[in-house]
């Protein structure tokens, strides 16, 4: 494996994971974090563990929010980790010193495009740039806290160059599938999100032998999935690999949206949930989630999404959780 120039667009999670895994593999790694990255970068440039990851970056170039361009500079693949808000505010100052190289995205969501519909990330991130980009999408369920610390993961990369971005991120304990299915892996990436929130429902509603609920629900989210990813272009057999089954079980499994529908199922209305987490500093993608992908069925004309339906119910429309879900028509 060639040794290349890494910059790594993000310095929360998911981007300082990205930037330990290709220091692990030898590569030349710089880090830029956004005007809102500060906090994570100032006990790093201290020689401190990164508050979120626990481990301390070392060997990683640190680049604060006003060096964009030195930070780029040379760069022969660039990690794209900001979160979804953050794309078009980062690509738009970034779009002047962007390298034509590969572009490998950890971003998770549908924007609004330029058409005034719902879209994917790559797709909106070239307009905003004025030009075509090389996304790759890395889809997969890889937990940051896990590939940082050397766990056995597994992560699908999808786009033209794949094959390159697998090979620059190989470290022994990762497994990286290949795919051309961009469309497919998007979708499943910004859908999981919300379906995982559903399922995290259940946790509050009945509590921890919510096995059965949990999975009827999981089986339902996969069914929808792929009929919102064949409506957009995508491939069945990405929703039943590891951008769409693998991610939608580890993130149903744990962490932040599943804990956001936990907290729902209890009876506490979602904005107020999705205010207190994000105010303790725990982003919640589902719950914008839901609504963008209630938007994208909408507007690409599928319909008869009871799941979702419910979901979008339950946190946009405040609809009484036990009721609705009660009442949920599945298919099997």
């Amino acid at each position: 494996m060639a040794f290349v120039k890494i910059t790594v667009l993000g310095a929360g999670y998911m981007g300082s994971a990205m930037a330990t895994v290709a220091r692990m593999c030898g590569h030349d790694v710089r880090l830029w974090g956004t005007w809102l990255d500060d906090p994570m970068l100032d006990p790093c440039a201290r020689g401190e563990a990164h508050p979120r990851l626990k481990l301390t970056l070392d060997g990683i170039e640190l680049h604060r929010a006003a060096a964009l361009g030195a930070a780029l500079a040379g760069a022969e693949i660039v990690v794209h980790a900001v979160n979804s808000d953050g794309v078009v505010p980062v690509m738009t100052k970034a779009a002047a010193h962007l390298p034509d190289v590969p572009i490998l995205s950890v971003t998770k969501g549908l924007l609004e495009a330029k058409s005034g519909k719902m879209d994917r990330i790559d797709v909106v991130a070239s307009e905003v740039a004025g030009r075509p980009l090389r996304f790759v999408h890395a889809g997969g369920p890889a937990k940051a806290i896990e590939i940082a610390r050397r766990v056995f993961t597994l992560m699908q990369f999808a786009g033209a160059d794949a094959k390159a971005c697998a090979e620059a991120f190989g470290a022994p304990h990762m497994r990286i599938a290949k795919t051309d299915d961009i469309a497919g892996a998007e979708i499943c990436s910004a859908l999981k999100n919300a379906y995982a929130t559903g399922i995290g429902l259940w946790d509050g509603l009945v509590g921890k032998d919510a096995h059965n609920a949990r999975a009827a629900c999981f089986s339902q989210a996969i069914w929808e999935m792929r009929k919102l990813t064949l409506a957009a272009g995508g491939r069945e057999e990405t929703v039943h690999g590891a951008a769409g089954v693998g991610d939608l079980h580890v993130t149903a499994a744990g962490g932040r949206n599943r804990a956001f529908g936990e907290r729902v199922g209890q009876g506490r209305r979602a904005a107020d949930v999705a205010r207190d987490m994000l105010a303790a500093g725990e982003l919640t993608e589902g719950y914008p989630a839901i609504k963008t992908a209630w938007r994208f069925a909408a507007e690409r004309g599928v319909s008869d999404l009871p799941l979702l339906a419910a979901l979008h119910a339950i946190i946009w429309d405040d609809a009484e959780p036990k009721k609705t879900l009660e009442s949920l028509r599945l298919y099997v």
